[in-house]
Formats: structure tokens, sequence, C-alpha cells
């Protein structure tokens, strides 16, 4: 039942509830208190009223017993509730004399105390004081009745009984209405939610210029629009770019056995055939592994623990590895060292597969007779791997965007090979090194791709 009810809902039953609790606490509390004060002043009164008899006693100085008690019994005519006063000294009662005493002679203790008590059906506050005068104790007693404060009290509650419902209903009916208000925007914010699709990821929700948790909410909301939204694109664009790259090599696996099928050919005919089927294969293999890296990537689950390594020996033997292919191409390939060890924190495998990536991207795209040298040199905190090549270079407009997947600057490069996936796997390697791959490049000159590796 609780789930199903509006958060404003919720909030004025919560809100309703600690108002019920405090109010019912304050009305305690100033129950108690109010009870507390005219009580007191009730013992004020009757303290006044002994202190008036000790007065009596000490102006007139009378010594006589039915003098005293003349001047006595007139006093107690004079105050209120004169006839609840009572004065016995060690003979017998002086007031109320001759009449009838209204509360029996046990009360009248030679102490001093306060009580509330019943008698003859009605309620009393009840003062019992001794009074010391010329040697002798006088027991005094006086007393008030409690209607009119226990009138007071009932009426308090009564108020309260009547003034706490009151108060709760138009609380909870305002805080509602106040909740309602408040939460305005948030049902504005998910209908508008709700109306945005994959379809639609360009619409944004409406901030409200409020400066409070609302408007923080909307715009977190509307960034997380926007990272969905780029990694949609990004999804649509990846799926349509893998797509047209298998889509070639199956295309040319067929269409190669298809003709070599189609009628009786001699054996090397149908090796010919075989080779390409192989050559298409193994681009169609590159081509996934280099999916699944980069896919795999985007999950976190790539894992490159780094260990300290001599990044000199590593270019020393990729430039080796390499020299073939540069001299059957005519390319100069050399290595710039440093002059003692490039020691970095660095995972083997994946600054070795970097690097294989930059170099063969310099050797695609250096025309013959042209340079490629890979270089480590000390730089502030660390050690920079740099491939530097004398080739075509990298027109401006295509430097923001070569380090994204399936991305060609030109029909050129496309022609050399590649599905535009070696520079994106080689910028999220540079990226678990908590390094990144910068680039320099002049049309016509040639480019320079380089990082720094912490020592």
């Amino acid at each position: 039942m609780m789930a199903r009810m509006s958060v404003g809902l919720r909030l004025t039953i919560w809100y309703s509830a600690v108002l019920l609790v405090a109010l019912a606490l304050f009305g305690f509390l100033t129950w108690i208190a109010l009870d507390h004060w005219l009580m007191r002043g009730v013992d004020e009164r009757l303290a006044q009223k002994v202190q008036g008899m000790r007065t009596v006693l000490e102006v007139e100085g009378v010594t006589d017993r039915h003098v005293l008690q003349q001047e006595l019994s007139e006093f107690a005519e004079e105050v209120p509730d004169g006839r609840l006063i009572q004065i016995r000294d060690s003979r017998g009662l002086l007031v109320p004399g001759a009449n009838e005493p209204f509360f029996p002679a046990s009360l009248m203790a030679v102490q001093t105390e306060y009580r509330t008590m019943s008698w003859r059906g009605r309620a009393f506050r009840v003062f019992t004081k001794p009074i010391e005068y010329q040697g002798e104790t006088y027991a005094t007693l006086v007393a008030t009745p409690l209607e009119d404060v226990r009138a007071v009290i009932r009426d308090f509650r009564n108020l309260l009984l009547a003034m706490v419902p009151c108060v709760l209903i138009v609380a909870c009916l305002g805080g509602y209405w106040i909740s309602r208000r408040a939460l305005a925007p948030v049902d504005e914010i998910t209908r508008v939610a709700r109306s945005i699709s994959v379809q639609n990821l360009s619409k944004r929700l409406i901030v409200p210029q409020t400066g409070d948790e609302l408007q923080r909410m909307s715009e977190t909301w509307n960034q997380v629009l926007e990272r969905l939204e780029t990694a949609v694109k990004r999804i649509r664009r990846f799926t349509a770019d893998a797509s047209h790259e298998l889509r070639t090599p199956v295309a040319m696996i067929r269409a190669t056995a298809e003709l070599a099928l189609r009628r009786d050919r001699d054996p090397e005919h149908y090796r010919k055939s075989l080779r390409e089927i192989e050559h298409e294969a193994e681009r169609m293999s590159e081509l996934t592994a280099s999916m699944l890296t980069l896919a795999r990537a985007d999950s976190e689950e790539v894992d490159l623990p780094l260990q300290q390594m001599d990044l000199n020996a590593l270019v020393e033997e990729l430039v080796h590895q390499n020299a073939r292919l540069a001299e059957a191409k005519g390319i100069r390939l050399r290595a710039e060292l440093t002059g003692k060890p490039a020691v970095a924190a660095a995972n083997e495998a994946g600054i070795r597969r970097l690097l294989l990536i930059l170099i063969d991207n310099a050797l695609k795209y250096t025309p013959a007779g042209g340079s490629v040298t890979v270089m480590t040199s000390e730089s502030s905190g660390g050690i920079s791997l740099s491939v530097r090549d004398s080739g075509e270079g990298i027109q401006a407009e295509a430097l923001p965007h070569i380090f994204e997947r399936f991305y060609r600057a030109d029909e050129a490069r496309s022609r050399n090979g590649g599905a535009g996936l070696g520079l994106s796997i080689a910028q999220m390697i540079a990226h678990a090194h908590r390094s990144r791959i910068e680039v320099e490049s002049t049309p016509g000159t040639g480019s320079c791709f380089h990082l720094t590796l912490q020592a």
C-alpha cells in the first residue's frame, strides 16, 4: 500500500505524524507547566496567609489567650477563605474558636508541609506550618479550594483537544499543497523523460532555474542523456562501419569461390583462388580481433599490469623486426635512443602492440626514399616514446578524428589496407598506461606520434 502512494502523500503522512507527536508533546508539557505554575501561585498565597498570622502575633504582642484568639479570628474573617484557617496552641484550638473546624485536628501536624487532598467531596490545597512566638508553638493550617485551578486546567485541556485536530488538519492540507507544488517539476521531468527514446535522444529536460535539487537533477539527467546520445551514435557508427568492413571480405570470398566453381580449372588457378580467400579470411580475423579488443576496452575488461622495463631494448627489437619490410619499401627505419636505459612502468605486450601499430602506419604512408624514426627520450617525470615519419602527413581537419574507430582521413589511406581501428587500439593502450598519444603533422612533410610513460 505504501509503495503505491505518491511521494507527496507519503511526505504529508510523515509530516502529519511528526506534527501530531510534536503537538501532543507540546500540549502535555504545557499542561504540566500550567498546573505547576497555578499550584505555585496557590502555595504562595497560602504562605502569605501564614505570614500574615505571624505578623498579627508579632505586631499585637498580646499575651492574653482570649485577646489573641479574637485578633486572629478577625484576621481570618478579613482574608479570602478565612473559614479554612485553623490555629492551635498547646491548650487547644484558637481559630475558628467556638465554631466547628472544617478540617480534622489530625491534619495540623507541627511541620511545614504542602498537600493536595479531597475532603467532603471537594479538592483542597492545604499548607501546615508551625509558628514559634514567645516560647509557644502555634500549629497553623491554611487551605484553599482548587475548583478554580481545576477549572482552568480543564478549560485548557478542552482547548487543546479542540485546537490540535484543527491545527493538524490545516497543516496537513497546507503540507500536501506545498509538497504537490514542490514536486510538480518532478512530474514534468518524468513526463518529458518518458517521451525520450532511442529515436529522439537529442531531446532534453527543461531545467528550472531554482538553484536547488531539482535544477541539479535536471542538469544531471541532461548530462546523462548527452553521454547516452554520444554512446548510441558511436555504437550506430561502429555497427555500420563494422558491417561495411566485414561485407567487403565476405563478398570477395564468395565471389572468388563462385568463380572457381563455375567451371573446371587447372590446379594452379584453384591455388590462386584459395590464396585470395585465405588473404580475405586473415583480414576478417584481424578485423574481428581488433573489434573484440575495443569491445573489451569499452567494458573495462582489459587488464594491462605495469612493471618496470627498459624501453630502449623494446624499440631496438621492433626496429630490427621491421627492418626488412622497410628496406623492401625503400624506407630508412632507424632508432634514436637515450644514452642510458629508458626505464618506465609499462606493460610489455601492450607497448609492443602500440609501437607496432605506429610503425606500421608510418611505413604505409611514407613513400620510398623517406625515413621513419622511433625515439626514446627523457621528459619530466617519465620517458617519451615517439614515432616520426617523413610521409604524406595528415590534414589539419582530420587530426581531431584520427583516433576514432573506422575513421580514414581520405580514400587514399583506405586503399592502403586496414580497417581504421589501429590508432583507436593504440590510444586505448595509452590510456591503460595513464597516458595519451599526441600527434603533430604537416601535410607533405610528415607526422610525429608521441606519448609519455611514467618512470
